[in-house]
């Protein structure tokens, strides 16, 4: 997981994951029967470890600005975790993963805008968020502008720069201001 999240999956190939992990080829194949069994596997660990966290942090009942910041720092802030998403960086390209690897993707993105459509929705109830925005395009919104600021970070766009255009674009889910 962690070699395909920092150096992306279609960069490093089957006998280096192997030379990294100390493993033979033959008893990765017996393992994950092939490279699409081990990305899938890379993808399920992630989605266990990464993506859990976040959904964690997506059901909390705090205002919608604080989780969004929240966010923002996650995706942005420098860490000990690798840039960007393995998520979103196999989600950029599609065509060229295994059938097993792009069902588990598919689905890790589909529980990430259940999370937001469940976010945004807790949000409007509390008019925290502009009540006339449907829960499912905000949803969609928010995971195309989430996933933008983590293939930004990935392309190590500057920080900073990444956060105020995140920012600038949320805004467009907040209620309207009287009189503007």
């Amino acid at each position: 997981m962690t070699s395909f999240w920092c150096d992306g999956v279609r960069e490093v190939s089957m006998n280096e994951i192997c030379r990294r992990a100390n493993v033979s080829k033959p008893g990765v194949y017996r393992e994950f029967g092939n490279e699409d069994g081990l990305t899938e596997a890379a993808v399920e660990l992630y989605r266990a470890t990464v993506v859990a966290s976040v959904l964690e942090v997506l059901a909390q009942d705090k205002p919608f600005s604080e989780i969004l910041d929240s966010l923002l720092r996650w995706t942005t802030e420098p860490s000990a975790k690798p840039a960007g998403c393995l998520v979103a960086e196999l989600r950029s390209a599609p065509g060229g993963l295994g059938p097993a690897t792009a069902a588990k993707v598919s689905a890790v993105a589909e529980d990430m805008r259940r999370a937001y459509e469940q976010w945004f929705r807790r949000a409007q109830a509390r008019g925290e968020v502009d009540a006339t925005v449907s829960p499912a395009l905000a949803a969609h919104f928010i995971d195309t502008q989430l996933t933008s600021v983590l293939l930004q970070m990935r392309l190590r766009t500057d920080p900073e720069l990444v956060r105020a255009q995140a920012r600038l674009a949320f805004r467009s889910l907040y209620p309207p201001v009287a009189g503007t």
